[in-house]
């Protein structure tokens, strides 16, 4: 009997950790567990040296995904994004829903051809999804540790001004 109890305390245990760790709608890892597992990231990064991307990413106009379809496909769109995410991005780098439309991935790599092709097959994928609003984009900006700079707060402001420069680009030219 003492080891059913325990078991069954066990496991609701592990399910509230997962609920607290995860995104409700998207079931990505969710901004809570980023800053409490980030200097995680730094420290092994440092150890293999390897360098650590912080990428931002943000819906473009996904405002207007909601005003004009509603918000059940404004949610069909940052599920189906996150999926894209989790078949782009390795299984040790970290995907997150930052908040919002936006998303963030802490990635480790040694090689930038490699975290470079991670992005490349994640935009094919945006590209060569059938959406229903039609023209869906992202933006995206990043920062690289140690490069770019040592901390994450640094990185991330980083990394969010090279997305809306990226945005700001992308709005002046369509």
């Amino acid at each position: 009997m003492l080891m059913i109890v325990g078991w069954y305390l066990g496991r609701e245990y592990d399910k509230s950790v997962y609920k607290a760790n995860r995104d409700s709608l998207t079931g990505l890892f969710n901004r809570r567990y980023v800053l409490d597992n980030i200097q995680k990231s730094f420290s092994k990064a440092k150890r293999k040296r390897n360098k650590l991307a912080i990428i931002l990413l943000d819906v473009n106009d996904f405002k207007q995904i909601n005003d004009n379809l509603g918000h059940e496909t404004g949610d069909q769109v940052l599920k189906c994004i996150s999926d894209l995410l989790i078949d782009s991005f390795a299984s040790e780098d970290i995907v997150a829903r930052w908040g919002g439309d936006e998303f963030l991935i802490v990635s480790s790599f040694t090689d930038e051809t490699m975290l470079n092709q991670k992005v490349s097959h994640f935009k094919g994928s945006i590209k060569g999804k059938h959406w229903r609003h039609n023209g869906l984009s992202v933006s995206i900006g990043k920062a690289i540790y140690p490069s770019d700079d040592k901390t994450f707060e640094s990185l991330i402001s980083k990394a969010d001004a090279n997305m809306y420069r990226f945005k700001s680009y992308h709005n002046s030219n369509t």
